[in-house]
This record gives C-alpha cells, sequence and structure tokens, in this order.
C-alpha cells in the first residue's frame, strides 16, 4: 500500500508539472492499447519480474565464472544500459497515456524526479559484480542536462560505482558504439546488459537484418549479452515502420499468418 501511494503521489507531480499538455477527452488513444498492455506488463507481471531475474542470475553466474577463469586481471568490465536495464520507467509510460502524449514529452519532468524504481535483479548483481571486482558502466542515450538527476536517482537506490567516471550519456548520436569503444581503450567490456539490441553492437535499423544478426551472435546471448524485457519502446518498432505515417501493418500480420519467419 506504501508503494501505491507513493506513486499516486509521483505521477501527481509529474502531472502537475506537465500542465502544459493538452488534455484530451479519451485516456490513451486506439493505437495505444498495445502501449498500455505492455506497460502494465512492466510494471505488473510477474512474469515481467521473473524474466528480470532470470537475466540477472545468468549475469551473476557469468561473473563468477569470468573471475574464476581471470583471478587476477583488474580491467574486466561491465557495461549496462539505464532505462529499462536497471532503473524501470513504466509510471513515465503510464504517464503519457493518461496524458495521450508521447515521448518526449514530459520527459525530463519525470527523470527530475530521480524516482525511477530499480529494475529487479539488477542491484544485486551490480553489487556482487563490484564486489569481484568489476569495473561497472552506465551508457545511456539520456541527455547530458539530465546527468545530475540521473547519478542522483542511481545513488538514491545504491546502485554501485555510480558517479561521473562511471556515467556516459548520450553525445551527438543516439549510436552507444562510439562510447563503448572509449571504454575499450582501458578495459576488456566482458559483459554487457541491455533492454534494445543497440545497448550491444551497432545494429542495422531495418527487419530483417536485425534479426539475422541475431542468428548469426546467438551463441552471445545468454554468455556475453544480457537481454531485459521491454515492449514499451525500443528500435524494432522503427525497423518495421510502425512510426511512419502509414505503417504497414497490414503486411506486417499477413507474413506472421502465413508463418513466413
Amino acid at each position: 500500500m506504501k508503494m501505491k501511494t507513493f506513486l499516486l503521489v509521483l505521477l501527481s507531480v509529474v502531472l502537475f508539472s506537465c500542465s502544459n499538455v493538452q488534455q484530451q477527452k479519451q485516456a490513451y488513444r486506439p493505437a495505444d492499447n498495445a502501449l498500455l498492455m505492455a506497460t502494465l506488463y512492466n510494471y505488473y507481471a510477474a512474469e515481467y519480474q521473473a524474466l528480470c531475474y532470470q537475466a540477472y542470475n545468468v549475469a551473476k553466474e557469468r561473473v563468477t565464472e569470468l573471475r574464476k577463469e581471470f583471478p587476477k586481471k583488474k580491467n574486466m568490465a561491465v557495461v549496462l544500459d539505464i532505462d529499462e536495464t536497471v532503473l524501470n520507467n513504466s509510471p513515465y509510460q503510464a504517464l503519457t497515456i493518461e496524458k495521450n502524449s508521447h515521448f518526449p514529452s514530459c520527459w525530463d519532468a519525470w527523470v527530475d524526479q530521480a524516482a525511477a524504481r530499480p529494475v529487479p535483479g539488477a542491484i544485486s548483481f551490480l553489487k556482487y559484480a563490484d564486489s569481484l571486482g568489476f569495473q561497472i558502466f552506465y551508457v545511456t542515450n539520456r541527455s547530458d542536462k539530465l546527468k545530475a538527476v540521473t547519478l542522483k536517482n542511481l545513488q538514491r537506490f545504491g546502485f554501485p560505482q555510480a558517479d561521473s567516471l562511471h556515467l556516459y550519456l548520450k553525445t551527438t548520436t543516439g549510436n552507444k558504439e562510439p562510447r563503448r569503444q572509449m571504454i575499450s581503450k582501458k578495459y576488456d567490456i566482458v559483459l554487457l546488459a541491455g533492454d534494445n539490441i543497440g545497448d550491444f553492437y551497432e545494429a542495422s535499423a531495418k527487419y530483417p537484418q536485425r534479426n539475422q544478426k541475431v542468428k548469426a551472435l546467438q551463441k552471445k546471448f545468454g554468455t556475453k549479452y544480457i537481454v531485459l524485457p521491454n515492449a514499451m519502446y525500443g528500435s524494432w518498432p522503427a525497423g518495421l515502420g510502425l512510426y511512419s505515417k502509414h505503417p504497414p501493418i497490414d503486411s506486417l500480420l499477413k507474413v506472421m499468418t502465413k508463418g513466413d519467419f
């Protein structure tokens, strides 16, 4: 009950700060039904929590194995995304549905609260990796102006190594590969965690190329790449053309019903 009260108060604060967003009669648009289900899933579903724990349990096994294999190696690094990887922003998505808006509306106001809660299993894994001597880097596409409040949010919940040296924010591009390469100059990146393919390597923006590369790299998932669940947003909808003025829904469904994977 305390958690529910906290979220209600939090959302009311964000709603007030976003009062300039035009109100609509409907709580959400018909096209947002998918977002509604995904948002509810990422907040309420036991299955979502189970997947997160599963991902971080695998990650814990991997760093344990790596430390046993390289007991004296000091430059091993774990690189993680932030949003929907270590911090859960489903309350923000709920806000956009209620306000009939979309990102980036009210995003800065939400982040300013520094109240996004940890993804299940994230803190436990990272504290364990920290205890084994791994360097931890947070690589996010949040803008540089949100640096202070992002650190405040991470530090509030006790994320290890949450400081300016271990936080890489968006520069001129959302492509994270240049930032990973910067880290690689001094550290051996042995594990990456994220909710989007771009959190692991420079990926094609298009389907089916994205899927083809995943298949080619399938042995790395669960060994070097740890994927967290997030159907609320990401690069995959754009790869399918779902953000265009005339999304190819009919053709996409036709492929599915034919079983053409």
